[in-house]
């Protein structure tokens, strides 16, 4: 028996808006995808953040990675609206897969 393992969607970060004065990000532009059975499902939006005035939560530009900002993502989300994506991607390709919908005319132009 061969066990399939649920595709996971990946996360990433497309770009990042920052004060120049401090290098403080307030904007993040992320992406995230889902491939599963040959079909993919997309989506994208941005996230605003606090500027932190803690020096002690504060990282600095230049050590950001892309975990670290991905973590703030979807921090900021909540699980509810992280899983929400996910499950939303995964409809997207179940419909590609199995559409229950179709557009067009019967006729020849």
């Amino acid at each position: 028996m061969t066990i399939v393992t649920p595709a996971k969607p990946e996360w990433n970060i497309a770009q990042l808006e920052r004060h120049l004065k401090n290098g403080a990000v307030f904007t993040a532009h992320w992406t995230v995808n889902l491939q599963d059975q040959g079909e993919s499902a997309g989506c994208y939006g941005s996230i605003g953040f606090t500027v932190t005035e803690n020096p002690e939560n504060f990282i600095p530009y230049e050590n950001l990675t892309k975990k670290i900002v991905v973590g703030w993502v979807q921090d900021a989300m909540g699980e509810e609206q992280v899983a929400g994506i996910g499950t939303a991607l995964a409809a997207q390709i179940e419909q590609k897969l199995h559409p229950t919908n179709a557009q067009g005319i019967p006729w020849n132009n």
